[in-house]
C-alpha cells in the first residue's frame, strides 16, 4: 500500500515511509528515525534474566560469580554463565579472573554498561507510569 502511494508521489505526512534499511518508520518532525540500530541491544538484554544481572552487578563496585548466584537463586549456574557471557561479548560488563586458589572471578560494569543501566531507569520511569497499558 505505501509503496502505491510512494509511487503516486503523494505527500502525506505522519504515514510511515521506509527508510535505507528497508524498515518502516512514521516520520517524527524533521527526520526519520531508525529503531533498527537498537535491534542487537534489545535482543541481548531482552533475553531472561539480564536486566536483572545488570542492575545487580551495577548495584556493586565488581561482584563475584558466587555472590551472583546468590542474589539470584532462582537462576541455574548453567544460565547464569551464558547470560554473563553474552553481557561480555556485548562489552556491557568485564570480566576479571584472578588465578588464585579456589579460582576467583569478578564482574563490573563497563562504561557503556553503566550509561546503558542508567537509560533503563529512565525507560522502566516511563513503564511504570504506562503500566496499566502494557
Amino acid at each position: 500500500m505505501f509503496s502505491r502511494i510512494k509511487q503516486m508521489n503523494l505527500p502525506i505526512s505522519g504515514l510511515p515511509i521506509e527508510n535505507a534499511c528497508g524498515c518502516v518508520d512514521i516520520e517524527s518532525g524533521e527526520s526519520i528515525e531508525c529503531m533498527c540500530p537498537a535491534t542487537g541491544l534489545v535482543q541481548i538484554i531482552g533475553r531472561k534474566y539480564a536486566l536483572r544481572l545488570l542492575t545487580v552487578i551495577g548495584e556493586h563496585q565488581s561482584i563475584r560469580f558466587k555472590d551472583l548466584k546468590i542474589a539470584m537463586d532462582d537462576v541455574s549456574s548453567s544460565t547464569l554463565t551464558i547470560r554473563l557471557a553474552e553481557l561480555e561479548r556485548a562489552a556491557l560488563i568485564e570480566r576479571q579472573t584472578y588465578s588464585e586458589t579456589p579460582p576467583r572471578v569478578e564482574y563490573t560494569l563497563t562504561t557503556e554498561g553503566r550509561k546503558l543501566r542508567q537509560s533503563l531507569f529512565t525507560l522502566s520511569k516511563y513503564a511504570s507510569r504506562k503500566s496499566e497499558r502494557f
